[in-house]
């Protein structure tokens, strides 16, 4: 487990300062933000071309990590995350198509998508505290290529956190199950809650 998570992390450090060196040569940024939205159209059809998602249990992706973007790209190309859709797109794209797309969704603002329970707004910012920002940050933004949490839509989480929980084997992560197996439903949608509200 402790070799999975060190090759994990250097992947996500190597994909980071790739991402960092395109970010300080601005045309080259720009070049590749453009070559992102082109390669972009039919994700448009779940992702809204906004990057906040048009489809009900979609991720908005607007303003999120791009190393996580390019990893997820990854795992559902090799298989370690498992949805048609998704899993088949990703080995249409080459490694260069990835980062473009990442670097394009990335640029694009987030904007919260609020919802969900609001009452259990509380325990949840207490659930996220406990549990999560480790790794995605005291803003929910992430940290060293983990997702950005903040804005998320309540149903995409509560799915996510379903599927870890409960090792459908659409996900696989040893990390976030352990986490979520230590939650109740309530308790997912208390999180769930607390980031859709998140900025």
């Amino acid at each position: 487990m402790a070799d999975e998570l060190n090759e994990d992390l250097n992947l996500r450090k190597n994909l980071e300062n790739r991402i960092q060196a395109i970010a300080k040569n601005r045309k080259l940024h720009k070049q590749m933000i453009d070559e992102g939205r082109e390669r972009t159209i039919l994700c448009n059809t779940c992702h809204g071309k906004d990057g906040i998602a048009v489809q009900p249990l979609a991720p908005n992706l607007a303003g999120q990590n791009p190393a996580y973007i390019v990893d997820q790209f990854q795992r559902f190309g090799d298989g370690r995350r498992n949805e048609y859709l998704m899993s088949n797109l990703a080995k249409t794209f080459s490694f260069e198509d990835k980062i473009k797309i990442a670097l394009y969704y990335a640029d694009m603002e987030m904007k919260p998508s609020g919802g969900g329970n609001l009452s259990l707004l509380a325990d949840g910012e207490k659930i996220y505290k406990q549990n999560c920002v480790k790794c995605h940050g005291d803003n929910g933004r992430g940290q060293e290529g983990y997702a950005r949490l903040a804005g998320q839509r309540h149903d995409y989480v509560v799915k996510m956190l379903k599927e870890f929980r409960d090792r459908t084997g659409k996900r696989t992560n040893v990390w976030m199950s352990g986490v979520a197996i230590r939650l109740s439903d309530q308790d997912m949608d208390a999180v769930a809650t607390y980031l859709a509200n998140l900025k």
